[in-house]
């Protein structure tokens, strides 16, 4: 039988590809040698059969006698392993694997070996290569001071633990290694469960990152950014997690100085502004004052003329005109204008002020206009939309010098964030510096010069776009013009559920003798509303508040026609009369009046007409007139 099909040899066989085979006899001596490498074919088979295979031992190993221990090992054990170093037929020198098993007769007695001799360098170097590599990543690992990286068991227990986790944290690998990672975390979190929760992410997802407050050995709390990965062998199995803590504290820190500096930075920004908007309102308001109080002292004159009256009092009527545009300008800019918004076709309220506009700005402005088709409606206030728009046009004559194009245009715009609709104002004047342009929409700040206008203008318009739900945007370019944008979200059209909002100047008479209840704190407001309203054919009960209204409203035997309220009120708001109003009487008409209510603001009482203060006697009249054909449309 040859040597290569021994069954026992074959079993040897299975374990290597570059080899030779070899039998001895009982004293060592080989019997056969099967050369299957070319490393092992150069040896002479009649230098090698006959004689002991010690020849392939180094000489300190011949002189130490190793190759007999090894057959008596052999001899004793079965079978022999081991690796060293031997010597090849050439003399040189490699690592080498051999493997000897004692060989028995079929009466089970010895009657020699079988073995096998391979090469192992590549495997050796390949091995210690790996090792190296090893021991370098062990390097590296254990250098990182800044990062504590260490094993965890699947269990999450401590396995492994470098030199960063023992500065970071405070304990040593050999007190580290066998805890549990929940010992890093506050007991609030070991009672809640987060280490267990955390490890289950990890398992669930292959990682876990997170950002949070961390406890070193000695309790003290430090920033920790924290990345675990799951290890899986090579069945998916996980075998354990990788941890990286890093100490971010300083960075933290840092971060959190920095906001705090920002926060800081924006107070004093605000406190600037403010500074501004209070003198800027005080320098308008004394100019009116002065404009009243002025007229009012010469109105006391008895020997003044009629003409001169007449004079006087419209000073003081159109300086309290003045004076209610200023606080509505303000309200606006601070979104706590209450809006009266309706369903509005932007394309017709551009076709309806063409002629304003003409008349304003004057023969030397051509006014383009450039309508998109199938506009979406908007839902805003016409009146306070139509400002913005004579404001802008106002402004562009200013930046043209009173010659140039105006264009408007209007566009659809499908966005992520919704369908919007765009009206963009455009002129080809001056132009707007970059430096100046980031301030344009801060209250009281003007590129006119002094006495040409109050700055208020573009905050009004900036506070009235977000208060729509809208944005307002503005682009320039030196010496080619500005364009600004209004963006509105679309509105679903509904036809009837808007009425034409009327002219103030074309007052609608009252009928005589209606009804009203009039709600009113402020005792020189109250008479003047009283004469106004009897002056118009009204019959007026006055109330100083809510809870006299409802007295009024269960005593008074001929009822009401309309409740005309202010909102502002000591004790019962209007907003809570008019609800408890709508409960009992749902058919009685509700008029509220406000200078500024921080409810209605915000939208409260909305399903109410509002009339702002001051008001004319016309738009009273319109408004109560308004509110009872509702009403009585309603019923």
């Amino acid at each position: 039988m040859a040597l290569i099909d021994d069954p026992q040899v074959s079993e040897l066989l299975g374990e290597i590809s570059d080899f030779a085979i070899f039998a001895l006899d009982v004293d060592g001596i080989c019997t056969d040698w099967t050369p299957i490498s070319s490393s092992y074919k150069v040896a002479p088979i009649s230098e090698v059969i006959g004689f002991p295979l010690e020849k392939f031992y180094t000489d300190e190993d011949r002189e130490s006698g190793l190759y007999w221990e090894n057959l008596k090992t052999a001899v004793n054990e079965g079978r022999l392993d081991t690796v060293g170093m031997r010597k090849r037929w050439d003399g040189s020198e490699a690592w080498t694997r051999i493997s000897i098993v004692k060989k028995l007769g079929s009466a089970g007695e010895h009657v020699g070996f079988v073995g096998i001799v391979y090469d192992e360098t590549f495997q050796y170097d390949a091995a210690r290569a790996l090792h190296v590599s090893e021991e370098a990543f062990q390097t590296l690992v254990q250098g990182l001071h800044d990062h504590a990286i260490f094993m965890l068991s699947p269990d999450g227990y401590v396995t492994n633990w470098n030199a960063g986790a023992e500065r970071i944290i405070g304990y040593s690998s050999e007190e580290a290694i066998g805890q549990h990672m929940s010992v890093f975390y506050s007991e609030v979190e070991r009672e809640r469960g987060v280490p267990t929760q955390i490890l289950e992410q990890a398992r669930i997802a292959g990682r876990y990152i997170e950002e949070g407050w961390r406890v070193r050995r000695d309790g003290k709390r430090f920033r920790a950014e924290i990345h675990i990965q799951a290890i899986r062998d090579e069945n998916g199995e996980i075998v354990g997690f990788g941890k990286i803590t890093r100490d971010i504290t300083e960075q933290y820190e840092a971060r959190q100085n920095l906001v705090t500096a920002k926060e800081a930075l924006y107070q004093s920004e605000k406190l600037r502004s403010l500074g501004e908007l209070t003198g800027g309102i005080a320098h308008d308001f004394n100019n009116l004052l002065t404009v009243v109080r002025g007229s009012a002292e010469l109105l006391k004159n008895e020997s003044l003329t009629d003409e001169s009256r007449a004079r006087h009092i419209d000073a003081i009527v159109e300086t309290a005109d003045r004076a209610s545009e200023l606080t509505g300008q303000l309200l606006s800019f601070a979104r706590r204008q209450p809006l009266q918004p309706k369903h509005v076709e932007l394309n017709s309220v551009i076709l309806d002020m063409t002629e304003l506009l003409k008349r304003t700005l004057g023969g030397g402005i051509s006014i383009l206009k450039t309508p998109g088709p199938d506009l979406w409606a908007v839902r805003a206030d016409p009146t306070q939309l139509e400002n913005l728009i004579l404001n802008a046009a106002i402004n562009a004559r200013f930046a043209m010098d009173g010659a140039g194009t105006l264009t408007l245009a209007t566009q659809n715009v499908a966005g992520p964030a919704g369908d919007e609709v765009c009206l963009s104002i455009s002129d080809t004047g001056a132009g707007i510096a970059p430096e100046i342009l980031d301030h344009v929409f801060e209250p009281f700040f003007s590129t006119k010069g002094p006495g040409e206008g109050t700055g208020l203008g573009l905050s009004q318009a900036y506070g009235f776009a977000a208060q729509s739900g809208g944005r307002l945007e503005i682009s320039s370019e030196v010496g080619r013009g500005t364009t600004l944008s209004l963006y509105l979200p679309r509105a679903e059209a509904k036809a009837d559920e808007d009425r034409q909002y009327r002219n103030d100047n074309a007052g609608r008479d009252v009928p005589p003798g209606t009804r009203v209840l009039l709600v009113e704190d402020s005792r020189t407001v109250a008479v003047f509303a009283q004469s106004l309203l009897e002056e118009m054919g009204c019959d007026v009960v006055h109330a100083s508040c809510g809870e006299e209204a409802l007295d009024a409203l269960d005593n008074e035997p001929n009822g009401f026609d309309i409740i005309f309220s202010d909102i502002v009120m000591p004790g019962l708001s209007g907003l809570d009369l008019a609800a408890k109003v709508r409960r009992q009487k749902p058919l009685l008409p509700i008029l509220l009046a406000t200078g500024y209510s921080e409810a209605a603001a915000r939208g409260e009482g909305s399903e109410f007409p509002i009339l702002p203060k001051p008001y004319k006697r016309n738009t009273l009249s319109n408004k109560l007139v308004e509110t009872m054909e509702a009403f009585a449309k309603a019923a």
